[in-house]
């Protein structure tokens, strides 16, 4: 038999597996639909039954969540006849985001290689779906990104993944939305140093004034030269990095 020799654990690649707890996946859920931009500050989220009822698990699992949420800052829970579930803050602090990271237990340099396909294939739909009222949200998170580019690091990269997410919701595909959720979040607690001391705001900025031009087109191949320059700098920051990106340290 072919490997009859070979450590069973070369065959294939089982990943640790860290305590799963429901709630955790419930609080994903929830800072993901906030992160994209489906809830702002102050709106009303739905109420625990029906979050529980839509995601299948029980009260008690939903509430363990928003303590999480709530204690973060993240979610505030009002009672009586006018309370009710609310975002109290869309700026979702690192160590909420560090418990919603479910690749930790890939390389970095396996999320970046992932994140090139997925992003240009929520490009490319988007190219294809788009209306002018999507271009427009898109405009709208280049310019905020523009007011807020002097602002703290948590707050500039709120705007800056908007507009992925932006794209990612225009694309209409659900499935390719979370995933590029999981591989933002996930770089983005990861390498925070680069995002603090390395990418240049400015030049984000163009990026993506560059990537909605090109998306306006709706023309494949300009898309995908688009993406190509928009995904190249943070490779290359990986790629010198050499066997330090390949061990999931910060470059």
């Amino acid at each position: 038999m072919s490997g009859a020799d070979t450590d069973p654990l070369d065959r294939w690649h089982f990943h640790p597996i860290a305590n799963p707890r429901a709630h955790e996946e419930v609080v994903e859920q929830i800072t993901f639909a906030i992160l994209s931009g489906a809830f702002g500050s102050g709106e009303r989220l739905p109420n625990v039954e029906a979050l529980a009822r839509t995601m299948g698990v029980s009260k008690p699992v939903i509430g363990e969540a928003l303590k999480v949420l709530t204690k973060a800052g993240v979610v505030k829970a009002q009672r009586g006849i006018h309370g009710g579930l609310s975002v109290d803050n869309v700026d979702v602090p690192d160590s909420v985001l560090t418990i919603t990271a479910p690749l930790s237990h890939f390389e970095v340099r396996e999320i970046v290689e992932a994140r090139r396909p997925v992003e240009l294939q929520v490009a490319l739909l988007a190219g294809e779906r788009a209306t002018e009222t999507d271009f427009a949200a898109m405009q709208v998170c280049i310019d905020r990104l523009r007011e807020h580019r002097n602002s703290d690091l948590s707050n500039r990269i709120r705007f800056d993944h908007l507009f992925h997410y932006t794209i990612g919701r225009t694309a209409r595909s659900r499935a390719l939305a979370l995933y590029q959720h999981q591989i933002l979040e996930n770089l983005y607690v990861r390498m925070s140093p680069y995002f603090a001391e390395i990418e240049e705001v400015d030049s984000v900025i163009r990026l993506h004034e560059m990537t909605l031009d090109a998306i306006r087109t709706r023309d494949p191949a300009a898309i995908a030269e688009a993406i190509d320059v928009h995904l190249t700098p943070l490779e290359k920051v990986i790629a010198e990095a050499g066997d330090g990106a390949g061990s999931g340290d910060q470059p």
